[in-house]
């Protein structure tokens, strides 16, 4: 990717994602897009990672390592008092003076976030299967990072300001556009839940969690307190993590499920991070399984094939159904890559 694809990036990753939700990462993601040497150094990213994503979680992770420093001193993450915009000399200076780490963090590390607004849209879908289906269900997660989305179950529920389901400290807020409000079904049926990752974060290594609360954008501070109540019920709640870094392993978790389950598999912004070849193997893999066994699979994503099959510009929550050896596939809704709002079309009321 040469250096004109890296800045076009920073500008849609300003536009498209940060405008009007996030003025500290849109102001600089504008200003890395006018800069060769910063742009050069996001460069050093692997394929397949969101290259201002895992830049701006590099630099914030070692803040939060070094919270001495002077530019921590602007990031609401760190410090009490807010501020609106990260002076750029400052910001470029530290990122110079650091590039050897960065550098090293955007090339090893992974864009793994738990983002807990997503159970919004996870909640009301799986939880209409569960009742449907009426039996006890595994619930499988690929790209689970940390399992904190597998404890949907656990939270609470508000859309439009308007509680709906739960009791819980972990509050998960989004807007719903349009007329279609989520009914969210009360779970009664035994739940087991598996997460696979390729980078299983350790819930008892203080780094590895410190680099999860850095891909969190600095100046949106709730969803820090949520992701602290949410790493302390994921401690207790009994997910198994399995680490598998091939489709063909994937495939050996799902096939171990028992018959009598309910199966339901998911995945929330990871089939992008696989090549296209990769994605291929996985959709053939999901259609072999289909053939011999019932489950439902939930793909949240805004790869280009999905975009075009449902004429969407925002990203697409597909539901695909194999039953009785049949395939079908339905869109569920619409929402953005923090599920901050909801456009629905099933599974409203």
């Amino acid at each position: 990717m040469n250096l004109e694809e890296i800045k076009v990036r920073f500008i849609d990753f300003a536009e498209t994602e940060c405008k009007g939700r996030s003025n500290l990462y849109y102001q600089l993601s504008k200003r890395v897009a006018q800069d060769d040497s910063l742009s050069q150094l996001a460069a050093s990213a692997r394929p397949g990672q969101p290259i201002p994503n895992i830049f701006f979680a590099s630099i914030h992770y070692l803040l939060l390592k070094d919270e001495k420093c002077t530019l921590a001193n602007f990031y609401p993450s760190i410090v009490k008092e807010p501020t609106e915009e990260i002076p750029f000399d400052e910001f470029k200076k530290f990122c110079i003076g650091k590039s050897a780490e960065i550098r090293y963090l955007i090339s090893t590390k992974l864009v793994q976030t738990n983002e807990i607004t997503r159970c919004a849209y996870l909640m009301p879908v799986f939880s209409r299967i569960i009742w449907q289906e009426d039996r006890p269900s595994t619930i499988i997660d690929i790209g689970t990072s940390a399992g904190l989305t597998l404890n949907f179950d656990k939270y609470e529920y508000c859309y439009n300001e308007k509680k709906i389901y739960g009791n819980s400290g972990i509050v998960v807020k989004s807007k719903v556009l349009g007329p279609r409000i989520p009914r969210i079904y009360p779970i009664t049926q035994s739940l087991k839940k598996i997460g696979i990752d390729q980078n299983i974060i350790d819930l008892q290594n203080e780094d590895e969690i410190l680099w999860l609360k850095a891909l969190i954008w600095p100046d949106q501070l709730e969803r820090f307190r949520i992701m602290e109540a949410a790493l302390k019920e994921a401690e207790s709640s009994g997910i198994e993590l399995v680490q598998a870094n091939t489709i063909r392993e994937f495939k050996n978790v799902i096939e171990n499920v028992q018959e009598k389950q309910n199966l339901i598999i998911f995945a929330t912004h990871v089939l992008y991070q696989f090549s296209n070849e990769q994605r291929q193997e996985f959709y053939l893999m999901l259609d072999e399984i289909g053939k011999v066994r019932d489950f439902y699979f939930l793909s949240v994503e805004g790869i280009r094939e999905l975009l075009a099959k449902y004429s969407s510009k925002d990203l697409v929550i597909e539901l695909t159904t194999y039953k009785n050896s049949n395939k079908t596939e339905a869109l569920v809704a619409e929402t953005n890559g923090h599920g901050n709002w909801i456009k629905w079309h099933e599974y409203g009321q």
